[in-house]
């Protein structure tokens, strides 16, 4: 089991808001300096402020390579990049049967291609300080769970979870490991726009949303998913690899339908090829 150092580095993708926000903030009260990769990085500016010399921030996009690489130079500067966390996504509407290239394309850039470039950035850097490091994707209930609208999005889901299976058996023997977490239905900015939104009652809703979580029937807080990722990327995890951890409120526990919507239907102009 190794040990990390003192001056410990990690980078955290999507580091301004919601679980990437969280995840900063917790690594950072824990003792590690962190890297934030943001298109926005107000959020994390924020926190880095309150930390002179132990964070610093890429104001990129994680489709481009290029952030990661510029991402391992500033953990280098700071002290020894030992930790990765791969947690900035988007979200839109896809269905098998008509989705636009757009966005079928930006939700595959970030969440599926982002990880990748960091996951090779990560450990590019790892093996060539000879550093076993720690890698934690983001994934999401719904890399082993259909919800309707979600085709792009679960795609990219599930070759996250099969990336980090992949890293883990590949770079085992280098005691680095790579690990996943499963978040159910967070409060975060992106939900306070695609799942509450205009709602009528804010509060109705939100409650509404809790009730798919059998644990106290309540949205999850950025921060319990950053606890979860904290401990994966502690020496606390140090048998713990390839692994998919739920943080969900035991939501993937319940046997429950899932919102089911009816509005595809065949196309009655073309009844006659049923005959």
């Amino acid at each position: 089991m190794t040990t990390l150092p003192d001056n410990k580095v990690a980078v955290v993708t999507g580091a301004s808001v919601g679980i990437g926000g969280a995840t900063a903030e917790r690594l950072l009260a824990d003792g590690w300096r962190v890297v934030g990769i943001d298109v926005d990085l107000a959020g994390f500016d924020e926190l880095a402020a309150a930390h002179p010399a132990h964070a610093a921030g890429v104001h990129d996009d994680v489709a481009d390579p290029g952030a990661h690489e510029r991402a391992v130079a500033l953990a280098r500067e700071l002290g020894v990049l030992c930790g990765w966390v791969n947690n900035a996504g988007i979200e839109n509407t896809t269905r098998a049967h008509d989705f636009s290239e757009v966005d079928y394309r930006a939700v595959l850039d970030i969440n599926c291609d982002g990880v990748a470039y960091g996951c090779r950035a990560a450990l590019g850097a790892f093996i060539s300080s000879a550093v076993p490091g720690r890698i934690v994707n983001v994934s999401s209930v719904r890399g082993i769970a259909s919800f309707p609208d979600g085709f792009a999005y679960e795609a990219a889901k599930g070759a996250v979870e099969q990336m980090t299976r992949s890293i883990a058996v590949q770079y085992g023997h280098l005691g680095i490991r790579c690990n996943a977490v499963r978040p159910g239905a967070i409060l975060t900015p992106l939900a306070e726009r695609l799942d509450i939104g205009e709602a009528p009652d804010r509060e109705a809703r939100i409650r509404e949303i809790g009730e798919m979580h059998p644990l106290e029937r309540r949205m999850i807080m950025p921060d319990e998913v950053a606890a979860a990722i904290a401990f994966l990327l502690s020496d606390d995890a140090s048998a713990i690899s390839g692994a998919a951890l739920h943080v969900d409120a035991a939501m993937t526990a319940r046997c429950f339908p899932a919102p089911l919507t009816d509005d595809i239907q065949f196309d009655s102009s073309h009844s006659d090829n049923a005959r």
